[in-house]
């Protein structure tokens, strides 16, 4: 009884934190409209644009107040960069309905370490955005929470506000929709409002900056091409946050690719419109960012004054940067869960939590985040060279992929489609490689060192995958084997009534591979009470299993268990106690098909549910349970 109070009391409790779990056919209901899918997969893009005039500036600005002159011609570059790549991720998002973007892109037209390349550019502009973000918020607030300014407490503030984007986004996708969209949108509404009335202040009054001496004393004869390159990679960090969009299609209600789409032009448009009237303004009134004093910051309070619209510009600017944070938290679990079914990433990371989001990718992205914040002391500068490389290099594999399937197909108006995705990778890459040299020292290479690194890491767990596949798939031989010996068996039981058998044996299988045919084998020699059950979370994997049943004739039953919830361990051990209260035999024994990696650290790439069945059943008085290990060395049939 008090075993059973606990366990109430803890599934309350986390009920409480997570919420109800989410049946599978609730899914398409979980899933976000345009209002909803700009603020998750948004926040991010949009949070950019309020920052990027000050990279712009820093660089142009080492040339004197001559560098307000070239401040538009940088935007308009970008704008020019974003519009190419709003076009890519468009074909992208039409062609790939299951989303994936970069990664999906290069897999199909690039390759497959073009993918692996893709996959870690990704991974590693989420986790830097989530660390960046955060720490970039937190130390806005220095200057209102002076406790803040002490780095272990800027690291425990860091670290709090990731727990929290966590927590949120545990219990789906909507409830951080909800959450974030006033936030977003009244940022939104401000900027454009700050924009507006900037725009016809200076139309009916004009304007007469006054440069800073500092920059008159430095005036160089002209803004040098190195220069101007430098200023276009720090303004692109207006774009970080705009393939989230194309990765998580899945998350858009249907239509999901119009949705999508929607989504995505309408970020364009407000990163368009934002960062050019911020960098018309900015130039007009000769803006010098600096330390803790933005250039939005200061255009707030030249247009609005000491009012509400410039507090509420700055309280929605300090919350969208932690919202940025929210939009790895919905891609990078996307990305990871499309990995996983390629093979390149663990399998786990595709299985959907309680409240129907990919929840291991969302444990992972929380703990490789606070690692960062921890090593780099909660340190936007430290971070910061970092960002945006990622991004960059992402946007040009798509960019060249699409142009590449583009050539090889030339279908109706192939050279304009030709032309901008090829437009778009060229001039991303070259930005890409911009970053690269200006930012080497300043920390960059770092991401040379660790994208080889996950470029490896991807291409050994497909190399496991692809291996423990080969050593797996049912042969003509294996199966014929399995036949011959279940006929055997059969002809030594010739006489035998099988009501004289009273011990039953239940079989947890997920798939007909070599592994469960041993397992069979075993379980048949002992009983021909043998019955096989596939507790099915994914009603597909369900359909294409009874297939592979019945064309490959195998004798022994098959029994399909509901599991609406994906609880599958839950639904297996409740099925076990209705089927032990509606039978009567001697004995009901499990036998648990085990895979035994070649190596030890292949264990990493499971997520031994066939450990924790036997760990629950040997809680069980009444049912035996025993595991039929398979050793791929020694048990795989040689193949003809």
């Amino acid at each position: 009884m008090l075993n059973n109070n606990n366990r109430i009391f803890w599934l309350k409790l986390r009920t409480v934190i997570f919420g109800h779990p989410l049946a599978t056919q609730y899914a398409e209901h979980s899933k976000l409209g345009v209002l909803g899918g700009i603020p998750i997969f948004g926040s991010d893009l949009i949070s950019s644009e309020g920052y990027a005039p000050d990279e712009i500036l820093y660089i142009l600005l080492l040339a004197g107040s001559l560098g307000y002159a070239y401040m538009m011609k940088v935007s308009i570059v970008i704008v020019v960069l974003l519009a190419s790549i709003f076009l890519v991720y468009r074909k992208a998002i039409q062609k790939y309905p299951q989303g994936g973007g970069s990664y999906t892109i290069a897999h199909a037209h690039l390759g497959e370490t073009a993918s692996f390349i893709a996959g870690a550019a990704l991974s590693v502009d989420y986790i830097l955005t989530v660390a960046v973000s955060v720490s970039s918020a937190i130390e806005n607030l220095t200057g209102i929470i002076p406790w803040l300014a002490a780095t272990p407490h800027k690291v425990a503030a860091d670290i709090l506000v990731i727990m929290f984007m966590a927590w949120i986004n545990l219990r789906g996708l909507k409830e951080s929709a909800r959450l974030f969209a006033i936030p977003v949108y009244l940022y939104i509404v401000s900027l454009l409002v700050l924009i507006g009335t900037g725009l016809v202040e200076i139309l009916i009054y004009g304007v007469t900056p006054q440069v800073p001496q500092h920059l008159v004393q430095t005036n160089a004869s002209s803004v040098t091409w190195f220069i101007f390159a430098r200023a276009i990679a720090g303004g692109t960090t207006a774009l970080t946050g705009i393939e989230a969009v194309s990765n998580g299609v899945t998350a858009f209600k249907a239509p999901a690719q119009k949705r999508a789409i929607s989504t995505l032009f309408t970020l364009s448009l407000l990163v368009a419109i934002g960062l050019l009237g911020l960098s018309f303004l900015a130039s007009a009134y000769h803006i010098v960012p600096g330390q803790g004093n933005t250039t939005l910051n200061q255009l707030g309070w030249i247009v609005f004054g000491n009012t509400l619209p410039y507090y509420t510009l700055m309280v929605t600017a300090a919350a969208i940067l932690v919202i940025a944070a929210n939009t790895p938290f919905a891609g990078f679990p996307i990305l990871l869960s499309l990995m996983a079914r390629d093979g390149s990433a663990p399998r786990y990371f595709k299985n959907l939590g309680d409240r129907l989001v990919y929840s291991v990718g969302i444990w992972t992205l929380f703990f490789i985040s606070i690692f960062l914040i921890v090593i780099f002391h909660g340190d936007t500068h430290m971070m910061l060279p970092l960002y945006a490389i990622g991004v960059l290099l992402s946007f040009s594999l798509t960019g060249t992929g699409l142009a590449l399937h583009a050539w090889k197909e030339r279908a109706k108006n192939w050279m304009s489609d030709f032309a901008i995705f090829a437009f778009g990778g060229a001039l991303s890459f070259l930005v890409f490689l911009v970053f690269i040299i200006t930012k080497f020292t300043q920390g960059a290479w770092i991401i040379l060192i660790v994208m080889p690194l996950l470029v490896l890491l991807f291409r050994g767990i497909k190399s496991v995958y692809r291996g423990e596949i080969h050593n797996l798939n049912v042969t003509p031989e294996a199966l014929a084997d399995f036949q011959k010996h279940v006929a055997i068996v059969k002809r030594r039981r010739a006489h035998a009534e099988i009501s004289e058998y009273r011990n039953k044996i239940i079989v947890p299988v997920y798939d007909l591979n070599l592994m469960v045919l041993k397992a069979f084998k075993y379980a048949y020699s002992l009983t021909p009470q043998v019955l096989a059950v596939h507790v099915a979370s994914d009603p597909e994997r369900a359909s294409k299993l009874l297939k592979h049943w019945s064309e490959n004739h195998i004798e022994i039953p098959l029994q399909i268990v509901d599991s609406p919830y994906r609880a599958l361990v839950h639904d297996f051990l409740l099925f076990l106690n209705k089927f032990e209260s509606k039978t009567n035999y001697d004995t009901i024994t499990v036998v648990i098909p085990e895979y035994v990696p070649e190596k030890i650290w292949h264990n990493l790439l499971h997520n031994q549910t066939g450990q924790l069945m036997k760990l629950m059943i040997l809680l069980k008085k009444s049912v035996l349970v025993t595991s039929v290990p398979y050793h791929p060395q020694t048990d795989a049939i040689k193949k003809s």
